[in-house]
C-alpha cells in the first residue's frame, strides 16, 4: 500500500481520498502533525467544508502568511462534493500555491477534480486509500491487535472478518471492545470475539435498516432501543460491575456501513454485474449479499446517498458534542424513516429538501 512521501518538506497541495475513511483520516492526521507542532496549531490551522465554503474564502486563507510558524494548514473536507465552478476557481490557486501553506483536499472520491488530477500531481500529491482486501486486511487486524499488546487466534480473526467485513472503523471499534473485555489475557480466542460481536447483534442492525426501508418508524425506534441497551462488556473479567456504557459509536458505524454496502450492491446491480462476481468484488458472503440485494431494490439511489450523508452528519455532531449521542442517533433513525415515507415518489431520496 503506497504512502505519502516521507520527506522533511511537505508538498503545498494534497488530495487524499478513498472509500476507507479510517485510512484517509489517518493520512490526513499524519500530514497535520508533520505540518504544525502543537504550539503552532492554534493560529495556523483552518478547516473548511467543501459543501459550505467557496473557493474565494479558502484561497484567501491559504494565501495568508502563517503566524509564528513556517506553515499554515488548510483542510477542505468533502472536496469531492464541491460544485464544478468552485473546483475550477480553487484550481487557480493549486496552479500557483503558496509555499508556506499546506492545502489538503479530502473526499471519498476525486469527483469534479478528476479531470485536474494531472495538475494536482504536478502541484503536490494525490493519495488514494481504498478498502483493504484479504491478506492486507488480515495484516492490518493483526498489527492493530499487536499494538494493543494482544494476539488474535487464526479462528478468531477469520470469524471477525467474515462477520464484520472490511470496514476498518467498525473493526477498530470492535477490537477496542474485545481488548477491554479480555483484561490481562494475552491471546484472544473465538469465544472472546463472539461474545463482543453479539453485544450489538448485527442482525438487529440489519433489521433496523430494513425497518427504515419499510418506513416503519415504530419498529425502527424499538430496534434502536434494543441496540442501545447493549452495555454488557466488562473492562476486566474480575470486575463484572465495570461496564462499557457507550454502544453509540459502534451502532452508528454499523448502520453507516450497512447503507454503504446497500449502495454498492445497487450500483453494481444496475451495471449488470452477476451476484457471484459482486460478492467477490465487495468481499461479502453470498448469504449476506442476497439480503443486501433485497434491500437495494427498496431504496432509490438518491436516498441511499443522502442516508450516508446523514450518517456522516450525525457522526460529526456527536464528535462536536452537539447533543446527547443517543438522541442524535435516534433523530437519525427518525429522519431516515420519515423522509423516505413523506417524500413524493419523484423527489424521494433527498433528505435535505425540507431542511434536513
Amino acid at each position: 500500500m503506497p504512502k505519502v512521501k516521507e520527506t522533511s518538506s511537505l508538498s503545498p497541495v494534497y488530495f487524499v481520498y478513498g472509500a476507507e475513511r479510517l485510512l484517509v483520516e489517518q493520512e490526513v492526521e499524519g500530514l497535520f502533525n508533520r505540518c504544525l507542532s502543537p504550539e503552532e496549531q492554534g493560529l495556523n490551522a483552518h478547516v473548511f467544508e467543501g459543501t459550505e465554503h467557496g473557493a474565494h474564502e479558502i484561497i484567501q486563507t491559504a494565501r495568508t502568511v502563517p503566524m509564528l510558524s513556517r506553515r499554515r494548514w488548510v483542510l477542505v473536507n468533502d472536496a469531492d462534493r464541491m460544485e464544478a465552478k468552485e473546483v475550477e476557481r480553487l484550481m487557480e490557486y493549486v496552479r500557483k500555491p503558496s509555499p508556506t501553506t499546506c492545502l489538503v483536499l479530502r473526499g471519498q472520491s476525486l469527483g469534479s477534480w478528476k479531470r485536474f488530477q494531472p495538475e494536482l500531481e504536478v502541484a503536490g500529491e494525490v493519495v488514494e486509500r481504498n478498502r483493504l482486501k484479504s491478506k492486507d486486511l488480515l495484516i492490518w487486524v493483526r498489527k492493530n491487535i499487536e499494538a494493543k499488546g494482544k494476539r488474535l487466534s487464526d479462528e478468531a480473526s477469520n470469524y471477525l472478518l467474515e462477520t464484520l467485513g472490511n470496514d476498518l472503523q467498525t473493526l477498530e471499534t470492535i477490537l477496542e471492545r474485545i481488548v477491554l473485555g479480555v483484561g490481562e489475557k494475552k491471546t484472544i480466542g473465538l469465544s472472546d470475539v463472539t461474545e463482543v460481536v453479539s453485544e450489538v447483534n448485527l442482525s438487529t442492525v440489519f433489521e433496523l435498516t430494513e425497518a427504515v426501508a419499510e418506513q416503519n418508524l415504530d419498529k425502527g425506534l424499538a430496534l434502536l432501543g434494543k441496540a442501545l441497551r447493549s452495555k454488557s462488556v466488562p473492562f476486566r473479567r474480575d470486575e463484572e460491575s465495570a461496564r462499557i456504557e457507550d454502544p453509540v459509536p459502534l451502532l452508528l458505524n454499523l448502520i453507516w456501513r450497512q447503507y454503504r454496502q446497500i449502495l454498492a450492491v445497487k450500483e453494481l446491480s444496475q451495471d449488470g454485474l452477476p451476484s457471484a462476481e459482486m460478492a467477490k468484488r465487495l468481499h461479502i458472503p453470498p448469504w449476506n449479499l442476497r439480503k443486501l440485494e433485497g434491500q437495494a431494490r427498496r431504496y432509490p439511489l438518491s436516498f441511499l446517498r443522502e442516508a450516508i450523508l446523514r450518517c456522516h452528519q450525525t457522526d460529526v455532531a456527536i464528535k462536536r458534542g452537539e447533543g446527547a449521542k443517543e438522541l442524535l442517533v435516534e433523530k437519525l433513525v427518525m429522519d431516515l424513516c420519515r423522509r423516505q415515507k413523506e417524500e413524493p415518489a419523484g423527489r424521494r431520496g433527498s433528505l435535505q429538501n425540507k431542511g434536513g
